[in-house]
């Protein structure tokens, strides 16, 4: 009666290859060119990257040249995380005009930011879970598996704008809209989604170990998530 519990992650390794605790496999090369890459239609290519990640990060994001539509997902990603900063401090706008051109705008360099800093810092994770560190692939990982986060930001984004037009930024300044609680509601699913993501590619792609990829790459990040929101919450009250 003495048995020892503990927390049970496998559901992150659903489906995944077995892996040895520690992976001595070699570092993934770069190759010239993703297998069809260039043929690939579009709504195949990003259908492919959110229902087998893995398998599309090995296919296109270990390539010697940049991925398919690289350019575009980093200011996609960009556009979602400056999006998310209007929403936050949507007192200090007072027109979707301003907002959107600072989003659009400001997202090539908000997604420069978090293609070759957070994408270091991914690869340097993969480092510390003992994975074959490779800092263009980690960027690319990286930054594709922060599609789901930047694209529900810009969904509330839309729909805020629909919904409310201008008035949003007056009558919602301090308190939360409908649109702003579904999309919260919405998060938590959200975030867990694209940890998935960036925590199967770790272990599958770059080989990281399983026990340090899943602090490295589900619980701390899932601690910083955890702390930002509350932070938030904490702000707006």
């Amino acid at each position: 009666m003495s048995e020892k519990t503990h927390l049970d992650f496998n559901f992150l390794d659903e489906n995944a290859k077995p892996t040895a605790e520690k992976s001595t496999a070699a570092a993934p090369e770069p190759k010239a060119a993703a297998a069809h890459g260039d043929q690939v239609k579009f709504l195949e290519y990003f259908k492919e990257c959110f229902t087998h990640f893995p398998k599309f990060a090995e296919k296109y994001l270990t390539t010697k040249n940049n991925p398919k539509y690289l350019l575009f997902v980093v200011w996609v990603v960009g556009v979602g995380t400056v999006a998310d900063r209007v929403i936050g401090s949507s007192s200090d706008y007072s027109s979707w005009g301003e907002a959107w051109a600072i989003a659009l705008f400001g997202g090539i360099l908000s997604g420069a930011l978090v293609y070759f800093i957070a994408g270091w810092f991914y690869d340097v994770r993969i480092g510390w879970s003992k994975g074959n560190r490779n800092v263009d692939t980690s960027r690319n990982i990286y930054v594709f598996s922060s599609l789901p986060i930047a694209f529900l930001s810009i969904l509330s984004f839309v729909f805020n704008n629909m919904a409310y037009g201008d008035d949003y930024f007056s009558s919602y300044a301090y308190d939360g809209s409908v649109v702003d609680i579904i999309c919260f509601l919405l998060l938590i699913p959200v975030l867990i989604y694209a940890i998935r993501m960036g925590y199967k590619a770790a272990r599958e792609v770059m080989g990281a170990e399983k026990g340090r990829a899943i602090w490295w790459f589900a619980v701390a990040p899932g601690i910083f998530y955890a702390l930002v929101i509350g932070f938030a919450a904490l702000g707006s009250s």
